[in-house]
């Protein structure tokens, strides 16, 4: 593309053709401007009164001597029976409204829930007091380590079982809270039987 550049031949304009562009410019501005200036040129002259702009400004300057000019509206067949039902459709609304005495109330009410009798452990008091005495006794055994698992299992179980009691105290019989109690009470009776295994032997 460069080089279309390059191979295309110089051209110098004459001297006075931008004269004459000019020239041909003012000419036609000229041509157009001719019969508004023609007009102006017929325009009539007028010389107002001299005390005539005196008495306007006193007229301007009085609010009382500003005429008010009556109007007459001509409303169209239209305009009447689109007022008309617009009055129609308020009225009827209203009357609607006022006859419907229909009043709504509303109430509510709110239940307790009964406490609910907490399932019977199948872990019993003996078997834990069983437990606290065999650790008092034989310190050793309870040391292993299989013995403090169970035994942290077993503290775990008792207090998730005390928190879904507490959960039915507030929700009521819930199937999945009571699902959930049966199977940790399961759960914790496995533990203690094989905590009581292990301290028995």
């Amino acid at each position: 593309m460069n080089d279309l550049f390059s191979q295309l031949p110089e051209n110098d304009p004459r001297p006075d053709l931008w004269n004459r562009i000019d020239k041909a410019l003012n000419d036609q501005e000229d041509a157009q401007e001719a019969p508004f200036q023609h007009a102006l040129d017929n325009l009539p002259q007028y010389e107002p009164d001299a005390g005539m702009w005196t008495a306007i400004e006193s007229q301007l300057a009085e609010p009382s001597a500003l005429k008010r000019f009556p109007f007459t509206v001509h409303r169209s067949a239209w305009q009447w029976l689109s007022v008309a039902a617009v009055v129609l459709l308020v009225g009827s609304w209203l009357l609607i409204r006022l006859a419907s005495t229909e009043q709504v109330h509303m109430e509510y009410a709110t239940e307790t829930a009964r406490p609910v009798p907490a399932l019977p452990a199948p872990v019993s008091s003996d078997e834990e007091a069983f437990i606290a005495r065999q650790c008092a006794q034989q310190l050793p055994v309870c040391q292993r380590p299989e013995v403090h698992e169970l035994r942290n299992q077993l503290a775990s179980l008792a207090i998730e079982e005390e928190r879904i009691q507490q959960e039915q105290q507030t929700f009521g019989d819930d199937p999945a809270l009571i699902r959930a109690q049966i199977k940790v009470a399961n759960q914790r009776a496995e533990v203690t039987r094989e905590l009581i295994t292990l301290l028995r032997s």
